[in-house]
């Protein structure tokens, strides 16, 4: 029921990250942002960083929970 669940919410989850970090690319392309704002620049650098690490790990955990239904189908 876990797995299924999960399969289920990782889509929505994986795409709100993709839209998180779209948000802190175009934050990250002003070039004055830094100058103007280091704070915002910083907060933006590690947001991106973090919502990256985020869509890998739920996009692997998609993967397996995928493979693993897959490889039941076939049992």
């Amino acid at each position: 029921y876990k797995d299924k669940y999960a399969l289920e919410n990782l889509p929505a989850r994986m795409e709100a990250l993709q839209s998180e970090i779209a948000q802190h690319k175009k934050l990250l392309a002003d070039g004055g942002l830094f100058s103007r704002d280091p704070e915002a620049f910083e907060a933006a650098a590690n947001g991106h960083s973090q919502a990256q690490t985020e869509l890998a790990a739920a996009e692997d955990q998609w993967l397996e929970l995928e493979m693993a239904r897959e490889a039941n189908k076939s049992a």
